[in-house]
């Protein structure tokens, strides 16, 4: 098998898991980013925060089995102004809808520039391939502005968890 069907098998695995189990990796990986996770269950549009430098960080888990699209874009800002973040970190299962030539205007990107004061806030748009797999350009930049990333492990979940 390839390396690039390894990757893929890998990231359907966690696209095609129900939502509970979609919520929680969503958590593991907001500890993985440094953040603290969000509330398990219903938690208010929040998977995991944090502050960097004087900064507030909000991130958001989309594990979706579909590239997220525009009406996902103004979920995740209207998060963002709702949180007060300085910092938005978006986490898409397999990534994010684009323009094409007869739609030059829409996907993701597009419709999130159409906010107002979207310069103000500094956002990274990850995918599982980025976060699993890291060494892409998305993850290099999103690093810069995260306290140290962590490794994740049983024991420390559990004791993380216990809190």
């Amino acid at each position: 098998m390839s390396n690039n069907r390894q990757i893929n098998a890998v990231i359907e695995g966690f696209v095609s898991a129900d939502s509970a189990t979609k919520q929680e990796q969503g958590r593991r990986f907001a500890y993985v980013l440094g953040l603290t996770p969000g509330p398990a269950g219903a938690d208010g549009g929040i998977d995991g925060y944090g502050v960097v430098d004087g900064s507030k960080i909000y991130f958001q888990s989309k594990l979706k089995s579909s590239r997220l699209g525009a009406e996902d874009a103004g979920i995740f800002y209207s998060n963002l102004v709702r949180h007060q973040a300085d910092i938005g970190i978006l986490l898409a299962g397999v990534g994010y809808t684009a323009s094409t030539p007869s739609l030059p205007n829409a996907g993701f990107q597009n419709r999130l520039l159409e906010f107002p004061n979207i310069e103000n806030y500094r956002i990274h748009l990850l995918s599982l391939r980025d976060i699993l797999f890291g060494d892409t350009p998305q993850w290099d930049r999103a690093v810069d502005d995260l306290p140290p990333v962590r490794q994740l492990t049983r024991e420390a979940w559990d004791g993380f968890n216990e809190i």
